[in-house]
């Protein structure tokens, strides 16, 4: 068992603990004898090298991955959003922004024919408030730019009422302008989510961080994301 819910066991100030995790695709371990811990209400950004195993990391985390070595250990009922770095929406689709977002608060039980409730609408209204996507709710997606896509896609997580948001390069097809809004928006949600954010985008993420790790087959964590910088600029290698 690889993966497993302690209830009342964790800490209150734990939300995710990895524990000696490995990961390999055939031969080639992407991560191994990972060991950190994701504190709930604070952002903690990956950094590392492609191909260091950050993508592979938050697989782990969202559960699309399954650990071969170690176990990860959830708190009780904690609920995730994962924002990846491709989106799997068709374009060509008919879908408004609002339409997205609503998406992000069913709940898995599927109930044919049930319209969307007054709550769910406000819940809707509320997350495309908050990533500045007012005045877009009738806009088809396939009419937006990357970065108001971005956004949106991240006011549908918001929507979920995820505990947990885990951004995977999100800002990797963004334009400068486009990527500072996005992370000027993941600075408002701190300390109301647990936001897990991999970038290679190194100085802003590590600027709106509150701990930061360092990914490159395994991990060391710094509790002080100035720290890290500090090291980047003395030569560990990116």
């Amino acid at each position: 068992m690889h993966l497993h819910d302690p209830g009342s066991n964790m800490t209150e100030k734990t939300s995710i603990e990895f524990h000696n995790v490995r990961f390999c695709y055939g031969e080639v371990c992407a991560v191994k004898g990972v060991n950190f811990s994701l504190p709930p209400h604070q952002l903690t950004v990956f950094v590392g090298p492609n191909g260091g195993g950050k993508s592979t990391l938050i697989k782990l985390l969202t559960g699309l991955l399954k650990p071969q070595e170690g176990t990860i250990t959830y708190h009780k009922d904690v609920e995730i959003g994962y924002v990846p770095q491709n989106f799997a929406f068709d374009m060509s689709f008919p879908l408004t922004v609002e339409e997205m977002v609503l998406q992000g608060t069913l709940t898995k039980q599927i109930l044919p024919f049930a319209r969307y409730s007054p709550a769910q609408k406000e819940r809707a209204a509320d997350a495309i408030r908050r990533v500045g996507l007012s005045g877009f709710e009738r806009r088809g997606i396939s009419q937006l730019s990357g970065g108001q896509l971005q956004r949106a896609v991240i006011a549908r997580t918001l929507a979920s009422n995820a505990d947990i948001i885990a951004l995977d390069e999100p800002d990797a097809c963004l334009d400068i302008d486009a990527a500072k809004e996005l992370y000027g928006i993941l600075r408002t949600l701190k300390g109301e989510k647990t936001i897990l954010l991999a970038s290679h985008n190194i100085e802003p993420a590590l600027d709106i961080a509150d701990r930061a790790l360092y990914v490159n087959k395994t991990v060391r964590e710094y509790f002080s994301p100035h720290a890290l910088r500090d090291e980047l600029k003395g030569g560990i290698s990116i």
